[in-house]
Formats: structure tokens, C-alpha cells, sequence
């Protein structure tokens, strides 16, 4: 089954971007050279957080870029003028990464802010003794496109010789066993129930 290999893209220019702040998260609020106001606040279920000096602000369902302009906003009514405001998603309450096949702990685990291929692998306990991590694959699934798969040397990246790719929400990612066929029967396997793969070589 075709996939491409090599890292898949930076996760900043596809999911980050539209992602819609949630109930839960954990959000970053950083005012351009005002360090009073940059705060550390988490999302209520009614999707508000409380910043200094101006109070509740409603910040569920935009993106980060859209809440940052709604906080500048309400801070150049009585406070600053022309304020920078960056507003970054530490924590996802409801995204997550999956790490299957011969990895030690396989699972779902919660995204904390920037999560690497290393990090996600550390989380499943690490590979385990079968595992074939010349081959790990990267299996990731944007709106209204259909699934793209990266097949990553996880050994190179361990020496430095690879970039650690940032994952994307909801990321999806395998280990082969070693003496598998990772294009055919593994893949297949991974993605029963989903759509073909992106059929694109790096």
C-alpha cells in the first residue's frame, strides 16, 4: 500500500492552526511587552477564562489566532493601545494521540501543548523487543482529506540524524514487528475502516 516515505509535515501548519479552543484546555495568553498580563488560564465549560484587568472572555470555539484578536480587542477599550497578543494551547482536553503495535504500552494518551514522535513513543513505555522502528508509521487525517501515512526511521531520529516530528491532533501512530511487510499487511491491518492513503512518495 503506498505511503510516503519520510517525516510528516510541521503539525503547526495543518492542525494547530484550526484548531477550535475548547472546554478543559489549558491556553497560554503571552501580551507583547506586558508580562502582568500574560497568564496561564483554563478553559471553563462555558468556554471563558478570566484574564487581568479585563475579566471573562469568551474563547471556546475560536481558534488561538481568534481568540488573541478578541483579547487584544477588549484590552484596547480601556487599557492599551495597539496590544500584540499571543495566545498558544498548552494542554487539549479532548485531543489525543493513539501508539499501537509493538510498543510496550500500547494506547490513547491525552496531547499535552507540542507533542514529538519520541515523546509519544515514551509514553507507550517504549518499543519493545520485536518492534521494527526502522519502519515506525505515522498515520494522520486532516479535514476533508482523506488519510496520509509517514514511514519514519525511528533510529535516526534517536541519533539526530532525523528531525523528532511534532504530531498532529489525533495522530495515529504504529510500530511494525520486525519481519513484517509494513506496506502491505501492517498498514492494511492499521487502517482497516479507514480511507486509501495519500499515494505520494517523499
Amino acid at each position: 500500500m503506498p505511503a510516503v516515505v519520510g517525516l510528516p509535515p510541521p503539525a503547526t501548519s495543518s492542525s494547530a492552526a484550526t484548531y477550535l479552543i475548547g472546554a478543559g484546555d489549558l491556553i497560554q495568553v503571552d501580551v507583547f511587552k506586558v508580562p502582568d498580563l500574560s497568564t496561564k488560564e483554563r478553559v471553563n465549560e462555558a468556554g471563558v477564562i478570566v484574564m487581568p484587568l479585563i475579566g471573562p472572555v469568551v474563547v471556546g470555539g475560536l481558534t488561538p489566532e481568534q481568540a488573541g484578536r478578541v483579547i487584544a480587542a477588549e484590552l484596547t477599550k480601556d487599557h492599551l493601545q495597539n496590544p500584540q497578543v499571543n495566545v498558544l494551547v498548552l494542554e487539549y482536553a479532548n485531543m489525543n494521540i493513539t501508539v499501537g503495535g509493538a510498543v510496550k504500552k500500547p494506547g490513547v494518551f491525552p496531547m499535552k501543548g507540542q507533542t514529538t514522535l519520541l515523546q509519544a513513543i515514551s509514553l507507550a513505555e517504549g518499543i519493545s523487543e520485536v518492534a521494527k522502528p526502522e519502519e515506525v508509521v505515522v498515520f494522520r487525517s486532516l479535514p476533508g482529506q482523506s488519510v496520509s501515512a509517514y514511514v519514519v526511521d525511528l533510529r535516526k531520529v534517536q541519533r539526530g540524524d532525523l528531525v523528532d516530528p511534532v504530531l498532529a491532533v489525533n495522530d495515529k501512530v504504529m510500530v511494525p514487528e520486525s519481519g513484517s511487510a509494513v506496506f502491505v499487511k501492517n498498514m492494511t491491518g492499521a487502517l482497516r475502516g479507514f480511507v486509501s492513503l495519500n499515494p505520494l512518495y517523499y
